[in-house]
């Protein structure tokens, strides 16, 4: 049976602005990026991969470096023995203004610029199927009614959104139903960020290979690669790690501690520090603590620096409140107390929650004679 071999990814956004760090850090997420691609680069001229699919969002935005530009051109020479198929998403549409246009792409790589169309590869007996966007918002879905029937291996490249609801989506609705009657052995699909595993629907297997290196904190985890096998009605693909560092979320319960010290012990228990060395951290300190214990959050990550290759703090505690001793005094502390504990018992919504929480913190704070600052919430 012929296999043709395949790497699928997606969601590389290059130059993408890095808006939750410094300046400093920003400038090395981006040539980080670069490094992770070109070992994806790597990896296929190692393995001889016949087909690398990028699934859209390449670029990220309507800024680009013209070094972007020159290291784009050199990579995609290098394996100039696998065909490269790339399909434009909402972030990078292909249209007159589009960046794809300013690239002088080598003859192995082929960019979908329109309605959904294939290109045969004689000798791996294989169609390569995409399509592009070609605005930001894609309504309707550009596989509906679409179907394949034939003895050649048919993969397809498209960016999307897969939608379980009638009403659809603005990014290219594909639904269920249009994967299983594609009649494709493969659907490498681009938009979401993390990994969905190898999916299948009727007799079509299909998957988000999510972001190969992770941008944010709203994109924790491991980040890479779809690597392996495709033939007729059958796949051998597996999810192989490239990203260099993760993003990741820690929330760490501080109740009854009190003070830098006790706090950066526990924070210092929960991370392993291997994993403080290598990994962007978001730091989430939950639990009651001291009304006279006042966390500034730019104080502790001064004092984790040394022990993080980066990280951020985010003070989420609540104050912890002797509910009987304050329901039984006329102070104004126990009054502001009993009102606010009032309201937070009404309080319908999470959003709403969160702000009668914060507001009974300052107050608290305020009223024990702690100095607040409405900077640091």
């Amino acid at each position: 049976m012929k296999k043709v071999k395949i790497v699928h990814t997606a969601d590389l956004h290059f130059d993408t602005p890095f808006n939750e760090v410094d300046d400093k850090q920003r400038a090395i997420n981006k040539e980080e990026l670069k490094e992770v691609f070109k070992n994806i680069i790597n990896f296929c001229k190692e393995k001889q991969v016949d087909i690398l699919l990028l699934a859209g969002d390449i670029f990220d935005n309507l800024t680009l470096n013209r070094e972007t530009i020159y290291f784009l051109e050199n990579v995609f020479n290098y394996i100039k023995e696998t065909r490269v198929f790339i399909s434009p998403g909402n972030h990078d549409p292909y249209n007159n203004n589009s960046f794809y246009k300013l690239i002088k792409w080598p003859e192995n790589v082929y960019i979908f610029k329109d309605k959904l169309e294939k290109v045969y590869i004689e000798e791996l007996e294989t169609n390569v199927w995409g399509a592009a966007f070609n605005e930001k918002y894609v309504r309707e879905s550009l596989i509906r009614g679409f179907s394949q029937n034939n003895k050649e291996i048919n993969i397809m490249a498209i960016h999307g959104e897969i939608s379980s609801s009638s009403e659809g989506n603005e990014y290219n609705p594909i639904t269920l139903k249009d994967i299983k009657e594609s009649g494709m052995d493969y659907i490498a699909l681009g938009h979401r960020h993390n990994f969905s595993g190898i999916l299948k629907e009727g007799n079509t297997f299909y998957s988000y290979s999510g972001c190969p290196q992770g941008r944010g904190f709203d994109e924790t985890g491991d980040k890479g690669i779809i690597y392996g096998y495709v033939s007729k009605g059958v796949v051998e693909l597996s999810f192989i790690k490239t990203c260099k560092r993760n993003y990741e979320e820690v929330y760490v319960d501080i109740s009854n501690l009190f003070g830098y010290e006790e706090v950066i012990k526990k924070i210092l228990d929960v991370i392993k520090e291997e994993d403080r060395k290598n990994n962007l951290y978001k730091i989430i300190l939950k639990g009651e603590v001291s009304e006279k214990f006042h966390i500034e959050e730019k104080v502790l990550k001064s004092k984790l620096v040394r022990d993080f290759y980066f990280c951020k703090v985010v003070d989420k505690t609540s104050i912890a409140l002797d509910i009987k001793e304050l329901s039984k005094g006329y102070s104004v502390k126990s009054i502001f107390v009993k009102n606010l504990l009032k309201k937070l018992q009404e309080a319908k919504t999470d959003e709403e929650k969160d702000i009668i929480k914060m507001a009974l913190k300052i107050g608290v704070s305020s009223l024990s004679e702690a100095e607040v600052n409405i900077d640091d919430y």
